[in-house]
């Protein structure tokens, strides 16, 4: 397992109207990850009346993200979240420097 952090934004742009569900369904997702061994931090963040989102995340290791994909929470969610999003969630990955 790789010792490096992982570092995560994940961009989140909902459809009109049904923002709250958006954030209704993201809030659980997050604070049950914060409780996985591998999650170091994860905020989610949107400015007053933007309509994107981020998702500002930190795990121990690629790894540790990679198992937090396969969680059913995850899989369920993203499922369930794909026709209320304007777009596709853009992930950039980073390292630290």
């Amino acid at each position: 397992m790789s010792s490096e952090p992982l570092y995560l934004v994940a961009v989140f742009k909902p459809r009109m109207g049904v923002a709250d569900v958006v954030v209704e369904r993201l809030r659980p997702m997050r604070d049950a990850t914060r409780e996985e061994p591998g999650d170091v931090y994860m905020k989610l963040v949107g400015g007053a009346g933007s309509e994107t989102w981020c998702m500002f995340e930190k795990f121990v290791s690629r790894e540790a993200w990679d198992v937090h994909m396969t969680q059913p929470r995850v899989t369920d969610g993203n499922v369930f979240l794909a026709d209320k999003l304007c777009e596709p969630t853009q992930l950039r990955f980073c390292t630290e420097k």
